[in-house]
């Protein structure tokens, strides 16, 4: 292990500072923790303290800290929070080469290459986000940083004016392009769609996925976790039309396998180092050695397609069944924004209704009695503004249920 390693903490803005910053420290051999610009300041004083990193990079401004003297293993690259902004200080442990090979397999498989211009869509302290950045570097192509967000006018004319070939959403961000009318913006170099962060309805992916192709362009479906660096499966362009609801194949130099409990297990290069809790943790090497147990439930068709089906850790049981809530919301989509939970022994669903609502809310009610066949005093359904998102746009289970706690008292 080299003593010269440099732990360096990066406030990660949509801006040059914080891309140039990033660049820097990884070219000078140091290893970087990514945390979001705009993170707690509580949360950003107990990562400090836990780690006690040598620099501070916030945009345009550099800070040399009282850092730790502790040795950080040689092949520690990246480090990015599993929690976002808020919670528990764990962080993912992502190699040098870990980082080169996830950026080398999107190259692969979106066939990347100089004449692409990608807009800077997500945060960059989320893996996707990073993802983004990191392949388009490596295939010497262009990245766009619009300095706005999707609702904002400045965004488009950003993608327009600067020819952007290719966007990135998670899911909550294709609602937003449903909003604004995307199938009529003037993007005429636009090609490519990408979308990863959760699993996006059926319905959603094929409309976007007609879109393209009548635009002559095309829309990858996408499974990762930041404990792969981003990216382990893809849905090829072609099959979203036939089948939306699959994550696809692996992507180049990785694998996916059911275990004997159905749980989805990937193995390739960019597998990640580990987990992070404190300091001492950096000098660690590998701990999983390629593999990676996804915590996700898979299923897999005959023509070698995987799907995703739930999370392992989200399994409800209720009145002896075992429910699992993430197939349960992707059943009942249809009547909006919804998000199950189980608390306090009984199925807690939140809704936000349509603008147009068609059934009211005991009919919902109703609905998921009869489908899951439990009585209807162990469900309850609240009407919700809006469900709470983490910084990558995924449902926030942990803040959801602290609001519908609120509401039972």
């Amino acid at each position: 292990m080299s003593a010269n390693k440099t732990l360096v903490l990066c406030l990660a803005r949509p801006d040059l500072g914080t891309v140039t910053g990033y660049l820097a420290a990884l070219a000078a051999g140091n290893a970087v923790m990514l945390l979001e610009g705009g993170a707690a300041p509580e949360f950003v004083a107990d990562v400090l303290r836990r780690y006690r990193p040598g620099f501070l990079v916030d945009g345009d401004r550099v800070e040399r800290l009282n850092g730790s003297d502790d040795l950080v293993h040689p092949d520690l690259a990246v480090m990015l929070s599993t929690s976002g902004s808020t919670g528990s200080p764990r962080f993912v442990r992502i190699g040098s080469a870990a980082l080169d090979a996830n950026a080398t397999q999107i190259v692969d498989y979106l066939g990347l290459g100089p004449a692409e211009r990608a807009v800077q869509s997500l945060p960059l302290h989320y893996s996707y986000g990073l993802s983004v950045l990191n392949s388009h570097l490596l295939a010497q192509a262009s990245v766009v940083l619009a300095g706005a967000d999707l609702l904002s006018k400045k965004f488009w004319d950003a993608v327009r004016d600067n020819a952007c070939t290719s966007f990135a959403g998670v899911p909550y961000a294709y609602a937003i392009l449903d909003r604004i009318g995307f199938e009529h913006l003037d993007l005429p170099a636009l090609t490519t769609l990408t979308q990863a962060g959760g699993r996006m309805p059926p319905e959603t992916v094929l409309r976007f996925a007609r879109v393209m192709q009548k635009r002559g362009g095309r829309l990858f479906v996408m499974y990762g976790q930041t404990e792969a660096t981003a990216r382990m499966a893809y849905l090829p362009p072609e099959r979203a039309l036939d089948k939306p609801d699959r994550i696809g194949v692996p992507v180049p130099g990785g694998a996916l396998s059911l275990s004997e409990d159905g749980e989805l297990v990937y193995a390739g290069p960019n597998v990640m180092l580990g987990y992070a809790e404190s300091r001492a943790d950096l000098a660690r090497g590998d701990d999983l050695r390629g593999r990676l147990h996804t915590g996700d439930l898979g299923r897999v068709d005959d023509e070698g397609l995987f799907s995703v089906v739930g999370r392992k850790s989200r399994l409800a049981k209720l009145c002896g069944q075992r429910i699992n809530l993430d197939e349960l919301e992707s059943r009942i989509a249809e009547w909006g924004p919804v998000a199950a939970i189980e608390l306090t022994e009984h199925l807690v669903v939140a809704h936000v209704p349509r603008e147009h609502p068609g059934q009211p809310l005991t009919d919902l009610r109703a609905h998921l009695r009869d489908l899951l066949r439990i009585p209807a005093r162990f469900i309850r359904v609240h009407e919700v503004e809006w469900i709470p998102t983490t910084s990558s746009g995924k449902t926030n289970y942990a803040r959801l249920e602290d609001v519908l706690r609120a509401d039972d008292q």
